[in-house]
């Protein structure tokens, strides 16, 4: 039963890692997501332009926070997983 008890620990913490490196990774792609405007001689139309961009670039920013958060709950999961003698119903909860 230890044995298994290691390889959940040991996957929370892999998964706790991996959304924290992937977190940062995905928020690095901002200038691939939100490149300069190019202006289009239209001041109507750049105006347009930059307010999709910057909403695209306010969700790209939200969504990275969102996969970080995500490895929070996963790191505090996996520290109160080893802290506490908890059931599988436990770790289902910290992860909520």
């Amino acid at each position: 039963m230890s044995g298994q008890f290691e390889l959940v620990l040991g996957d929370l913490q892999s998964m706790a890692t991996t959304f924290h490196t992937e977190a940062q990774t995905y928020a690095n792609l901002k200038t691939s997501v939100a490149p300069p405007i190019a202006a289009s001689g239209d001041g109507g139309l750049d105006n347009a332009i930059t307010s999709m961009m910057e909403a695209i670039a306010g969700l790209h920013a939200k969504l990275a926070g969102v996969i970080e958060a995500n490895g929070d709950k996963l790191k505090t999961t996996h520290d109160s997983y080893q802290r506490n003698d908890v059931d599988v119903h436990g770790v289902f909860e910290d992860l909520m």
